[in-house]
């Protein structure tokens, strides 16, 4: 690895002048997936900076999914094949932490699952294959026998759809943003909706399979849009189980369970800011 690149970027903290050249290797082919970065030692006294910033850099570039590393006699740092699904759990641990932090809001994530999988869905129906179908058609079958927590927040019809439509990128962020459901899911107690949602899947598939990429659009929005309404009612897993130890005004809890819950959380304040938050 040559100086010039180091040299371009000397405005920078250290570790991220090492972070900027790493990059810049692989970016031009110096470095390629699969090969071995030389040993800290040797990094370090070759970009004439200390091992404790070589090893930062290169925590920063493992955290990234860039690069990776193993133990043993064939042990080392390695730079890691980047493949869609590597970028797609970097772009959805960001948005989780956005979402946790409140930073960003569940109409937001959702206003953007609209766009891009409206859009996937219409190139889906004018560009997909029989292959593509019998994928479709096989996972709308196996969903039958999946309860409500296991069928809804799993992703594969979706990202089905997004293959379908040969779009690479499309792709990609679409299953950044059902990843980030997926994690939002398994902290959320959902409202059941698998019978309106396999049905929904159902005249997907029919659109997609008459090639009408104007129907495909429109269902996919009504099926987002219900999606959306499940997700904005969910309840927080902690607060339900802080909420359960509580002492009940009646001394116990009886009547409508769910209608207790979400009086309870409404009455906590939570219930409300979770509808910003998925």
């Amino acid at each position: 690895m040559g100086e010039d690149g180091l040299n371009a970027v000397k405005a920078r903290k250290t570790y991220e002048r090492i972070v900027a050249y790493i990059r810049g290797a692989i970016s031009s082919g110096q470095l390629r997936p699969g090969d071995r970065l030389p040993p800290e030692t040797d990094l370090a006294r070759s970009l004439g900076v200390s091992r404790p910033t070589v090893r930062e850099a290169l925590k920063v570039l493992e955290a990234l999914n860039v690069l990776e590393s193993s133990t043993g006699p064939t042990g080392g740092t390695f730079v890691r094949p980047l493949g869609g699904a590597g970028v797609a759990e970097y772009l959805t641990d960001s948005i989780t932490m956005l979402m946790d932090i409140e930073e960003l809001t569940i109409e937001e994530l959702w206003a953007a699952r609209e766009a891009i999988e409206t859009r996937a869905v219409g190139m889906a129906a004018t560009r997909r294959t029989g292959q593509d179908l019998a994928k479709m058609r096989r996972i709308i079958e196996c969903d039958e026998a999946k309860d409500f927590d296991a069928y809804f927040p799993d992703i594969t019809f979706h990202r089905t759809i997004a293959e379908a439509s040969k779009n690479r990128l499309l792709s990609l962020f679409m299953l950044s943003i059902h990843m980030t459901i997926t994690t939002l899911a398994e902290r959320y107690i959902l409202p059941e909706a698998k019978e309106i949602s396999q049905d929904q899947h159902r005249l997907l598939y029919e659109a997609i399979l008459d090639r009408d990429e104007e129907l495909a659009r429109t269902r996919m929005k009504e099926h987002l849009r219900m999606a959306y309404e499940v997700y904005r009612q969910a309840i927080p897993k902690k607060v339900v189980e802080s909420i359960l130890h509580e002492p009940s005004e009646g001394g116990s809890i009886d009547g409508s369970y769910s209608e207790t819950i979400r009086g309870k959380t409404a009455a906590h304040g939570l219930h409300r800011r979770r509808s910003d938050v998925g």
